[in-house]
């Protein structure tokens, strides 16, 4: 059974084997958000990042091809993380070499640049220029407090700043950010309200950058205008549930409460369904899925996967 993990947008990898393998279907997001006291991926030190960045292909891989892929793990997968060796400049040096810079280029004072958070990752994309990215912050690690990001070379050459919180225009995924903000936290407890709402939120940012999500397979979540409303999908789901699957040892509404909700208005995924539909989850750990249609103004029965079957 393909239980929908992802919320709204779901991309395919190119994945490769790694060292070390977690519970088979553990999302990529809740892993990594477990993975070093619940601190953003560029809080950790940089072996932590090493160590992550090989797991993580294998962790997708196991999660399954639903698996929801966040803007910070597309930006992890974007890059090779490494060590530095005795011939790169420490981390401490590149710091300082940052500071340089931006007390020449921007005005900024030492004392003040000390009181800030600071990051880092070792990249080596390029195994001959690895290079350090350094990314400061004005209190927490979140976008609405980045003021600058640099890269630094380890091996010499010229720092590129990257982000001037000054002059930079957020980016469309900065935004989706902040949007989400206003959210749940835990995207577990989004009901279909909260998921159409980051859903019109994604449609907007398309339709402003053109470029934004522009070779991804998604979807994306709304609500209903003249099509079939919420509780009728829902009671037409559970009627069916109940004449087609229920009885002895099948499903009732007791063991099997609605878990999730939502109603697909674009689709470009994998998935075989013409959109408009609604999807409802039943149950937990077991569980039947629903897919109703709602294109016409009587809701129709699309498919539905029961514990039975594969993934389920």
């Amino acid at each position: 059974m393909r239980k929908m993990v992802a919320f709204f947008i779901t991309m395919s990898l190119l994945l490769v084997p790694s060292v070390r393998v977690c519970a088979e279907g553990t999302p990529p997001t809740s892993y990594m958000d477990s993975y070093y006291n619940g601190l953003p991926f560029r809080a950790w030190p940089i072996d932590k990042q090493y160590e992550f960045s090989k797991e993580l292909p294998q962790l997708i891989k196991s999660a399954g091809e639903e698996a929801y892929i966040t803007p910070s793990i597309e930006e992890i997968l974007s890059h090779r993380y490494g060590l530095p060796t005795n011939a790169d400049i420490t981390q401490d040096q590149a710091q300082n070499a940052a500071m340089e810079y931006l007390v020449d280029n921007v005005n900024e004072t030492v004392d003040k640049l000390k009181g800030f958070t600071w990051t880092y990752s070792f990249y080596v994309d390029n195994e001959e220029r690895p290079e350090w990215l350094i990314t400061i912050y004005d209190g927490i690690y979140i976008a609405s407090n980045r003021l600058y990001r640099l890269t630094v070379p380890a091996r010499g050459g010229m720092i590129t700043l990257l982000y001037n919180h000054n002059t930079a225009e957020p980016t469309p995924e900065e935004i989706l950010e902040q949007f989400s903000l206003s959210l749940p936290q835990d995207r577990e407890d989004w009901g279909y309200l909260d998921k159409a709402a980051y859903g019109y939120k994604v449609a907007e940012l398309m339709e402003l950058y053109p470029e934004f999500k522009k070779d991804q397979a998604f979807i994306i979540y709304g609500l209903p205008s003249e099509e079939v409303p919420y509780e009728d999908a829902l009671a037409f789901a559970a009627e069916t549930l109940r004449n087609e699957y229920g009885g002895e040892n099948g499903w009732n509404e007791t063991a099997y409460t609605l878990q999730s909700a939502e109603f697909v208005r674009v689709s470009h995924s994998k998935d075989p369904l013409t959109p408009p539909y609604w999807s409802f989850v039943f149950g937990a750990d077991t569980f039947y899925q629903v897919y109703v249609s709602a294109e016409s103004e009587q809701p129709t029965l699309l498919i539905v996967y029961t514990p039975s079957d594969k993934n389920g």
